[in-house]
């Protein structure tokens, strides 16, 4: 019966993993987002100025 626990365990935690890499994903397209809306502001700003 151990080896059965141990087994289900695992499973729970390969099903853990994908959502904990979803949560990676999605923070670095914020990061991202946030880059590229930034990045257009300067340009604006520049051209502003300009």
């Amino acid at each position: 019966m151990a080896a059965a626990g141990k087994s289900s365990s695992s499973a729970a935690e390969e099903a853990a993993a994908p959502a904990r890499g979803r949560r990676g994903l999605d923070r670095q397209a914020v990061d991202r987002g946030v880059a590229c809306v930034l990045m257009v502001a300067a340009l604006v700003a520049t051209y502003a100025l300009h």
